[in-house]
């Protein structure tokens, strides 16, 4: 099944449910697929969209709703708070399992050494594993590690 298919059928379980929390969040994510049509000026049908784009959307509702939930503890908005970590969890359930932290260092080490890179080749290193490991490492995490790595 498609994610489109899956946040489509979502939305209409929440619907017949009555679960108001899940109906917002599946609502939200299919109206932002239904702009990225709009922006890319495409077919108005979410359902051809590819799991890539959707993914790619994902992400960025998610790194705007860990923006708002950040905004939101510092407020001490703890309904707020409640809200987005729901929210953050329901959009989570659509990108693929990422490599966890200690297995992205070593993927990181393990390039970096075989091919004896050093500060200045960052780029080819992020290049690396945008190619071969997108949507399976956070890119964000493998920054931090890149940079902590040729501090040391």
């Amino acid at each position: 099944m498609s994610l489109a298919k899956k946040i489509s059928d979502d939305v209409k379980s929440a619907l017949k449910g009555g679960d108001r929390k899940k109906l917002s969040i599946a609502r939200y994510a299919l109206s932002e697929l239904k702009n990225f049509l709009i922006k890319e000026n495409l077919e108005r049908d979410v359902l051809k969209l590819s799991d890539n784009d959707i993914i790619k959307i994902i992400k960025t509702q998610i790194k705007q709703k860990k923006e708002s939930l950040d905004f939101a503890t510092k407020a001490k908005d703890q309904d707020k708070i409640d809200d987005l970590e729901f929210d953050i969890n329901y959009l989570k359930d659509f990108l693929p399992s990422m490599i966890d932290e200690k297995n992205t260092t070593d993927i990181i080490s393990n390039h970096i050494t075989e091919n004896n890179y050093e500060n200045k080749d960052f780029g080819k290193i992020m290049s690396f594993l945008k190619q071969n490991y997108n949507n399976k490492i956070d890119m964000n995490l493998a920054s931090k590690i890149i940079k902590n790595i040729f501090k040391e």
